[in-house]
């Protein structure tokens, strides 16, 4: 499982990256379940510091826009990256969610 995720993570990546560049039909969805099938192995403290890059990522992505020549470049793909990372937030906060719930009818 744990090179499932790790080669889920790095796919990630690379379509991140190809994205900025190249028009990839449903690069959105594919980002977010190659995040989501990341969170599958973290603990829930690695959880906690991925909600924190998501946030960053989606809101400060866009700023990189202002450094010359390769600002647009930069923004797309930290901006795919911060995609890829709220695949990742939404599926781990479904399973605490899950998990949760599950403790509080075992008791």
């Amino acid at each position: 499982m744990e090179k499932l995720c790790a080669l889920s993570r790095a796919l990630a990546i690379l379509v991140a990256i190809i994205a900025a560049f190249i028009a990839i039909p449903q690069a959105t969805v594919v980002l977010l379940v190659l995040g989501g099938i990341t969170a599958i192995c973290n603990t829930p403290e690695e959880n906690m510091r991925l909600y924190l890059v998501t946030v960053v990522l989606l809101l400060g992505a866009r700023t990189l826009d202002a450094i010359p020549a390769i600002g647009m470049s930069l923004a797309d793909i930290f901006t795919n990256i911060g995609v890829a990372t709220l695949g990742f937030s939404i599926v781990a906060i479904s399973i605490r969610i899950v998990l949760r719930i599950r403790n509080d009818w075992a008791t």
